[in-house]
């Protein structure tokens, strides 16, 4: 189980680069073999990006103590208060095709809420394609980014969960939508644990997503979907370009990582991009 502990602290000097997992206690071998520790950060995938390009190895991770500008999905803004979470990013190169990486996300985010509830016995569950809810609240988010170098296939994967953030420290508009570990389990966590926790999560989803992509993930999406069998309303598109709304039950997990909705007249239809909300709510 996690330990618990006045201090959310990760136990080493802010702006410094670590060499090695076992600088933080990791039993990866692959991720976190470096990882860069800011105090402060716009966002820890910007940062990163930036150090992709520059020819930072693949399984690099950076981490900060406060986003002011983190990203989640369709453009919107992740709250990233100092010391209230894990906020980082990971650097991973892929032998698979571009297109065949986008369902990374899911993965990721099954990956994760499986590592957290297994730890914490909470009920995490999964909203397509990468948020993770508790009693239908946010707990953390996945974003994930293609970066471009030259002769390799790299992501950047963004992670953001909600540590020590307390119920008094949730801003006005996200009151009811958002919610903690720590507000969860009515105890303090420390932030390493979570780190350690998300980074081996992550490392062990890589491995299986390049040996068999979102087929090793579909099944434990089914049993930890928050959607699954729901009826919900679709706001289909990307940031800035939604189309129509439409309704629909959620009826699978394509192979292709989409969602799949059935309609009352029958017919179906796979959703690639776009914000899922179920019937009389409003998580979104």
């Amino acid at each position: 189980m996690l330990s618990s502990g006045d201090s959310n602290g990760l136990g080493v000097e802010p702006e410094s680069v670590l060499d090695g997992p076992h600088d933080l206690g990791l039993t990866t071998t692959r991720v976190g073999r470096r990882v860069h520790y800011f105090e402060s950060v716009d966002s820890t995938s910007t940062v990163l990006r930036a150090l992709a390009e520059q020819g930072a190895e693949p399984g690099t991770v950076v981490v900060a103590d406060e986003q002011t500008g983190g990203r989640g999905r369709a453009g919107r803004v992740w709250f990233s208060p100092p010391g209230d979470g894990v906020w980082m990013s990971v650097l991973h190169e892929s032998l698979l095709p571009a297109e065949r990486l986008a369902p990374l996300s899911v993965a990721a985010a099954v990956s994760v809420a499986e590592a957290l509830a297994g730890e914490t016995g909470l009920d995490v569950r999964v909203k397509w394609p990468n948020d993770l809810l508790v009693g239908g609240k946010k707990l953390a988010g996945l974003l994930v980014e293609s970066v471009e170098v030259e002769g390799a296939q790299r992501v950047v994967l963004g992670a953001g969960v909600n540590v020590g953030l307390a119920a008094d420290d949730i801003p006005e508009e996200l009151v009811g939508t958002a919610t903690s570990l720590s507000i969860e389990l009515v105890r303090p966590v420390r932030r390493l644990d979570i780190l350690r926790l998300v980074v081996e999560a992550l490392e062990r989803c890589f491995e299986e997503y390049e040996l068999e992509c979102v087929t090793a993930f579909r099944e434990r999406w089914r049993r930890i979907s928050s959607t699954l069998g729901r009826e919900v309303t679709i706001a289909p598109g990307t940031a800035g370009r939604s189309g129509p709304l439409f309704t629909g039950t959620v009826t699978d997990l394509a192979e292709s990582g989409a969602l799949v909705i059935r309609f009352a007249s029958g017919g179906t239809r796979e959703i690639w991009f776009g914000d899922v909300t179920l019937r009389g709510t409003n998580d979104d």
